[in-house]
């Protein structure tokens, strides 16, 4: 087989490189650490590799095979300017993974990488023998980096460099300027008439938009049978960058129009369908969708042959339904439910109606009516195949679209300059603002009520209004979620995943990511389809409901931790919304567009970053903690200790993350909160200051009290003194200085009072109060009210240090002896 044009040379080095698990293993490895340390710059780090990878790629089998060499030939070179972009960043990824510190990517970096495992795969994807050649390569693929290292080493590789630089630049300013500086940037590479920027208008339907993404994609490179282009580099959600020759636009339009159609009807990514069920038929998107009116007829038979199976208002399932009737089921729809015929020419047959409908009334005449019929096929063969011929024309008629929804979309799309009209006020989409004349008539099980409130419909008026294009949008969704077990009226959330606004062109069959969703939600139920890169973003549906296992905020907490945990585990950001809304891609790693009080509370509704800051770039501004790991880290936590406690709704416990707050629920809730690994990691992590000031409390009370080994009352009981004193104090008005004297003398005399104390000191009664008084006012507890609010979870917060503080004196009298 040859590959003489460069798009069919990227297809078969993307099937190369893809067929082995070096992308997947690189997603798996790197997802879940960052690339850039630069606030507007997040994305993962595996995103970053990959985006370098693929543009470097790309622009090499464009030179390559545009200068007249044989992409069979190139695979040796091929495979190694994949290997050698895979490891770009290997000085990031082992100070992330290892701990190892290198001044970039020195051979103590590669060597790092190497002795760990080869996490990538990389040289059971390319071989032995390379590392010399691949370290040359990635020393030379950033400009300012130090390349004396290599700079004797002898390769025949040396020509990729230029590929690994184009690689790493590009995708490095695309994702700190944007795609358009990411063109100039390769026009500067290459020739300025080889490289060609499309600009689109984005539609404001996301699964519509996505498929003209990857059609117009699909076109430029020639896979919709029609001619090649050149060769796609990447693409944002509204332009596409490819190398290649230019393209008019109308006739790209044009094909993306005729591919789309395709694609939509042709594959097995959607399936559409008809609206029925016991006493109403409506043909839905059959009416609008320009598909042939014969597979429109197998649609809505297969439609009557699921519902006739199942039973249905007193109507006995059927065990077999014989394949002959159904060119009959689409005539007795338009019949008998759109035309409401309930007069036959044939006696045997009209006899037979007005039996049924005088057994089970107008309503249910219908589906008992088409029952009967087909258990008496043969005896009423000739009355159908007449009623067919007279019918199927008038069916046709109505299957017919009005007009062309997908050139109506296409041309939204390409349309750069002007954006959609808005309708008038009775004649508005109550989803997008476009002109609509059709009534949205979905009954109950829909993703939006059919008589709901909408901004866009008079406060009396029966139905609100849904364009052609939306309409499409639903059908899709519909499917989408039916794919995905999810409940279309049970609160519809969609998560967008996508590793950055701008993707790599990799050329792979279409997917989606995977949230199944049980009757119980288990995170181990998550699976993520990794290798599945064709989309620009992934359209996850998912039900926010309430479960009968839980209350619905904390369900909602549930289904969030488990979409934060998917994110992380592709190296994806993910932006959650509502269906029909225009995806929007964002600076953080985790953004919920709709997101609950008690996320706000805990810092769960927006996630700057997928892991901390490195130590050289520690920030000040709060951000350097809101990120994905350390969300994940908190969600355990809660689930652990609700588990344990046996609670329904563990999520609405916690009301802050803070130090005290979270020792609180902890040693409130579990019986060995202090043995929790996972929490004590946490509080040194996140709450380092707040751990060690409430420790040098603690430390201060073993100096006054003693260790206490027995119960919580007498490891609290000199804590408690001293809140009281505090309060006492509080409540009489006293003085800063008249305070702290009157807290220190109670404290000294309840000390001294209980004879395990042992030998009590003034001045241990004076650092104790001393480091107390300090954590009260450094977390702004002090004030009389905090003071008495938040009593019981200090008590508590001391409780954790206390033993916390044993248990490392325990550990350095072990480690003594």
């Amino acid at each position: 087989m040859t590959h003489d044009t460069p798009a069919s040379a990227a297809r078969y080095a993307h099937k190369y490189i893809i067929d082995t698990p070096l992308v997947g293993n690189v997603l798996e490895h790197a997802g879940e650490y960052d690339a850039k340390t630069e606030p507007e710059e997040t994305t993962s780090l595996a995103a970053h590799i990959i985006n370098a990878m693929t543009v470097g790629v790309n622009t090499f089998v464009y030179n390559a095979v545009d200068g007249g060499r044989d992409i069979m030939e190139l695979e040796e070179e091929l495979s190694v300017l994949a290997a050698a972009l895979a490891l770009h960043d290997t000085n990031k990824y082992v100070r992330e993974a290892y701990g190892v510190e290198t001044d970039g990517n020195t051979s103590e970096a590669f060597d790092a990488y190497f002795e760990n495992g080869d996490d990538f795969g990389v040289e059971d994807f390319l071989g032995e023998g390379y590392r010399d050649d691949l370290h040359y390569l990635v020393q030379r693929t950033e400009v300012n980096e130090d390349s004396r290292e290599t700079r004797g080493t002898e390769t025949e590789f040396a020509g990729l460099d230029r590929y690994c630089q184009i690689g790493d630049q590009v995708a490095s300013v695309i994702l700190r300027d944007g795609i358009k500086s990411g063109s100039a940037k390769l026009c500067k590479k290459l020739d300025d008439d080889e490289v060609h920027l499309i600009e689109l208008t984005q539609v404001e339907q996301p699964i519509l938009n996505d498929e003209l993404l990857g059609a117009t994609k699909e076109v430029i490179s020639g896979e919709d049978d029609g001619e090649e282009y050149g060769v796609v580099v990447g693409s944002t959600p509204d332009r596409v960058l490819y190398l290649g020759d230019e393209i008019d636009r109308d006739v790209l339009r044009e094909r993306v129009g005729s591919h789309l159609s395709q694609q939509l009807v042709e594959t097995d990514r959607y399936s559409f369908s008809c609206k029925l069920n016991w006493n109403s038929f409506d043909y839905d998107i059959l009416s609008e969708f320009a598909l042939d009116p014969e597979k429109k007829e197998e649609i809505i038979a297969t439609t009557f042959r699921d519902l006739l199976a199942d039973g249905t208002a007193g109507v006995e399932g059927f065990e077999h339904i014989r394949d002959d009737f159904d060119p009959y089921f689409p005539v007795l729809a338009k019949a008998v439910y759109i035309d409401g015929q309930s007069e036959f020419d044939d006696e045997d047959v009209q006899a037979a109606y007005d039996e049924i409908y005088e057994e089970q009334g107008p309503q249910k005449v219908k589906i008992h009516f088409v029952a009967y019929l087909l258990r008496n096929f043969e005896e009423h063969r000739e009355f159908l195949e007449k009623l067919r011929e007279n019918v199927r024309p008038r069916l046709h008629d109505d299957l017919e679209p009005e007009s062309d929804v997908i050139g109506s979309v296409v041309g939204r799309f390409f349309d750069a300059t002007t954006s959609a009209l808005l309708g008038s006020k009775g004649g508005m989409c109550f989803l997008c603002g476009a002109e609509a004349e059709t009534d949205y008539q979905k009954g109950l099980s829909a993703v939006y009520r059919t008589q709901e409130f909408s901004r866009r419909v008079r406060p009396h008026a029966k139905y609100k209004k849904i364009c052609e294009v939306c309409n499409l949008e639903y059908a899709l969704l519909s499917d989408t979620c039916e794919r995905a077990d999810v409940n279309l009226n049970s609160n519809v959330g969609v998560a967008y995943y996508y590793f950055d606004e701008f993707l790599g062109d990799i050329r792979l069959r279409g997917g989606r990511v995977g949230l199944q969703q049980g009757e119980t939600i288990d995170l181990s139920d998550t699976e993520v389809e990794t290798s599945l890169l064709r989309p620009q973003y992934y359209v996850q549906p998912f039900n926010f409901g309430g479960h009968p296992a839980m209350g619905e905020k904390n369900h909602r907490m549930v289904i969030v931790r488990q979409l934060m945990q998917a994110a992380q585990d592709a190296g994806m950001k993910v932006v959650l919304g509502r269906p029909f809304t225009r995806f929007e891609s964002s600076n953080a790693a985790f953004v919920d567009e709709d997101a609950i009080r008690q996320q706000e509370l805990l810092d769960l509704d927006v996630l700057d970053r997928f892991g901390p800051l490195p130590s050289f770039a520690d920030s000040n501004d709060g951000h350097g903690q809101s990120h994905l790991r350390r969300a994940l880290a908190l969600c355990k936590i809660i689930a652990t200790v609700g588990q344990e406690a046996g609670m329904r709704n563990s999520y609405l416990q916690l009301d802050q993350d803070t130090f005290h707050h979270l020792a609180n629920f902890a040693v409130q809730n579990h019986e060995n909160a202090t043995h929790l690994s996972d929490l004590e990691s946490y509080l040194e992590t996140y709450h380092t200051a707040q751990l060690m000031d409430m420790k040098t409390v603690a430390e201060r009370g073993v100096d006054l009290f003693g260790e206490q080994y027995d119960s919580k009352y007498k490891k609290t009981k000199i804590f408690r003194e001293a809140i009281d004193a505090f309060l006492s104090g509080k409540n009489q008005r006293m003085s800063d200085d008249d305070l702290r004297e009157h807290v220190a003398a109670q404290v000294y005399d309840a000390a001294d009072r209980e004879d395990y104390a042992g030998y009590v000191t003034v001045e241990e009664a004076d650092a104790f109060v001393d480091a107390l008084q300090a954590y009260l006012v450094e977390n702004d507890l002090a004030s009389l009210k905090k003071l008495s609010d938040w009593e019981n979870a200090l008590v508590n917060s001391y409780l954790y240090a206390y033993e916390q503080v044993l248990y490392e004196d325990d550990d350095t009298e072990s480690s003594d002896n």
